[in-house]
């Protein structure tokens, strides 16, 4: 069939926002049993409400009832909501806060009723030997405000469906506890650490303890705590694991990238032989989300997951030699991988996602010298119902790096317009229009997976950039931490520069680019349109932008959000309110509004409680007295982030009609 013509941005296409949203499924954990080995899956479906599912591999069946949705909201983000031990499955169930353990068909709950969801629990760990006892966060919202929230260790008696405190202590108030994990002869524990002012990713601290059972009582208690890595606001230490009795493995940054350490009674040091200069963990905003796993039951080897020019690479470690031999194979094409988790010798399951086909769970087993990797599906997010899209339909990634001010290398990605029916515009010497996604965070990365939600826009005829601006994770600890005191600067500036970059500007047309984010990057995307500090603000240098559930109020945010990200903001603002008022206000887009020139759509959850529905309203209103150009919506029942199929469908069609309207057909139609 011959190509056609269209104006950029226009183009027809069979990635419709049904085609997205309708069988949308994305697996948000693997798990395996240490005992039977089974492996267990956890689906969100997007048609179900969001609902989180837990699949057995070995049944191909959900292990949990209908009405059962396996999530937690520890730390709001969730994460840990299940693991299996010797047949058993305990997973939270996010309708009632309880945990419930299913075997055989059985299912019943573990913890007490909580008729006012007081008690949030999330990272279970069985112990090796009572293995009804189970350690747990236990995450205490009976004085239900962000600094009132207690975090500690308990012990989950699934028996007796009895919690009793493990690890506790006055200052809960300000307390996070992550990771809980048994050496394998129950003896011992280790679990990581911190309080505020700082995050994982950035004062993470990792403690072992003795531990201790009491027939009398079926108790356990621990004794001689120790700390053996990380340091508050410097070093951060991460995802325990032990290889052995008396020995743990974990990730800390003390060399500024996060590498691959190793605890003993002797001495903490680093497994690897040399500092590496990639970041071997993603900062810790879900929990359980490793990166590493054994390999032998000796704790010889273990299998890594490492970070270079920002995607995943595989490599096996000898922790004894502390040297490593990279997995390469063309069969291994994953840009992303998560949740790695042993299964048995040389072999381990994780979550996968690769740039031209859908993401899966898959198993994956080493073998001879030279561990030659032979790779399975065991489960795809692929659907089974909707139609395939044409082939070559797909835009794929071009990593790119430029400079930004300073002469600091800076990292993007470009998809360029790509639809097989289309062989360019039908305008003449026309460049494509762009869309510059700003991930959130501010302390994350926008990886180069298949995101239909772009593809649904380069088939369209639209360029896409996505920035990893400085203060993004897996390039370092001091790319990280160029953003410190200089959030709604610094990360303004590297979009505007990524935009007049000759990468990127020769490819484009610059006069219509829209500017898009949600949470930290909606906060990015208000401050680029409407700070007195952005070069973008006065000159409407963004021809549109889309803002969803992002920060406009920096006073109001730290008042309003959760507990977890409550002291985030003094560090990437620099300060306290009371140390520097003036660089909160100056960083606070809602005193700015009768800046913005840009058309700007605003997208919110009612039930948001990370960014409340208040940061959307109070900077809509400043527009709207203004006489600016805002458009709004606003939906029931969703949170921090669309789970749902309908809003889903809504939020990418509002965003398309928008672009449409306020920086495509006006250019067309002149």
């Amino acid at each position: 069939m011959a190509q056609k013509y269209a104006p950029y941005g226009l183009w027809e296409s069979p990635i419709t926002a049904d085609a997205i949203s309708q069988d949308s499924v994305g697996l948000t954990a693997i798990f395996v049993d240490p005992v039977t080995k089974d492996t267990y899956c956890i689906e969100q479906r997007a048609s179900e409400g969001g609902r989180c599912v837990v699949m057995s591999n070995k049944t191909q069946k959900e292990v949990f009832g209908k009405d059962f949705n396996a999530r937690t909201r520890v730390h709001e983000y969730g994460g840990g909501a299940a693991i299996a031990y010797n047949g058993t499955v305990y997973s939270s169930n996010f309708m009632d806060f309880r945990i419930y353990a299913a075997k055989d068909g059985n299912i019943k709950p573990v913890t007490p009723e909580d008729p006012n969801k007081l008690y949030r629990y999330a990272d279970f760990c069985v112990h090796p030997v009572h293995t009804d006892l189970l350690v747990a966060i236990l995450e205490d919202h009976t004085n239900d405000t962000p600094r009132t929230v207690r975090n500690s260790l308990c012990v989950v008696n699934s028996s007796a469906a009895t919690v009793t405190s493990l690890v506790s202590t006055e200052d809960a108030e300000v307390e996070f506890y992550a990771a809980p994990t048994f050496s394998p002869s129950g003896d011992k524990l280790a679990w990581q650490f911190w309080k505020h002012p700082d995050m994982p990713w950035e004062g993470g601290q990792i403690y072992v303890a003795d531990v201790h059972y009491n027939s009398n009582t079926h108790t356990l208690s621990l004794s001689n705590t120790k700390l053996v890595a990380g340091e508050a606001n410097n070093i951060s230490a991460c995802y325990p694991l032990w290889a052995s009795n008396d020995k743990l493995l974990f990730t800390s940054d003390e060399s500024k990238f996060a590498n691959l350490w190793e605890y003993t009674r002797a001495c903490t040091k680093p497994v690897l032989s040399s500092v590496m200069q990639q970041d071997f963990c993603m900062p810790s905003w879900t929990l359980d989300n490793y990166s590493f796993a054994l390999l032998d039951e000796n704790g010889t080897k273990a299998i890594c997951v490492a970070w270079r020019a920002g995607r995943s690479v595989l490599y096996v470690v000898d922790i004894a030699t502390g040297s490593y031999v990279e997995i390469k194979a063309e069969s291994f094409d994953f840009v992303v991988v998560n949740n790695v988790s042993r299964l048995s010798d040389y072999t381990f399951v994780f979550t996968g996602l690769q740039s031209n086909a859908p993401g899966a769970a898959m198993l994956c087993t080493l073998t001879g010298p030279s561990f030659v990797p032979n790779f399975q599906v065991l489960r795809s997010t692929a659907s089974a119902s909707a139609a395939p899209f044409p082939e070559g339909i797909i835009s794929l990634p071009t990593p790119l790096e430029f400079k930004a001010a300073g002469d600091k290398t800076v990292y993007a990605v470009y998809y360029a317009p790509n639809n097989p029916a289309y062989a360019g515009s039908s305008i003449p010497g026309e460049k494509p229009p762009c869309v510059l996604g700003v991930h959130g965070g501010p302390t994350g990365l926008e990886t180069q997976h298949l995101n239909w939600q772009k593809q649904y826009f380069t088939s369209r005829g639209y360029a896409w950039l996505d920035v990893n601006y400085s203060g993004s994770s897996c390039y370092g600890r001091a790319y990280v931490e160029r953003l410190q005191g200089n959030w709604g600067i610094t990360d303004v500036s590297d979009c505007i520069g990524a935009i007049q970059s000759p990468q990127i500007s020769s490819l484009i047309d610059t006069k219509r680019t829209a500017i898009r984010g949600g949470s930290a990057g909606g906060f990015t995307t208000l401050a680029a349109i409407s700070l007195d500090s952005s070069a973008a603000s006065k000159v409407k240098f963004f021809a549109s932008a889309t803002n969803s559930y992002g920060i406009s109020n920096m006073e109001l945010f730290a008042e309003d959000t959760h507990k977890f990200e409550l002291m985030y903001i003094i560090k990437l603002l620099g300060g306290t309110k009371e140390e520097i008022p003036k660089v909160w206000h100056d960083r606070s887009p809602v005193y700015f509004s009768a800046n913005i020139k840009t058309p700007l759509l605003v997208l919110q959850g009612n039930d948001d409680a990370v960014v409340p529905p208040a940061q959307s309203w109070t900077i809509i209103d400043g527009i709207i007295k203004s006489k600016g150009h805002v458009e709004a919506h606003f939906f029931d029942g969703e949170q921090h982030g669309w789970r749902t199929s309908g809003t889903l469908k809504k939020a990418i069609e509002f965003e398309r009609e928008w672009y449409e309207k306020s920086m495509v057909r006006p250019t067309v139609a002149t």
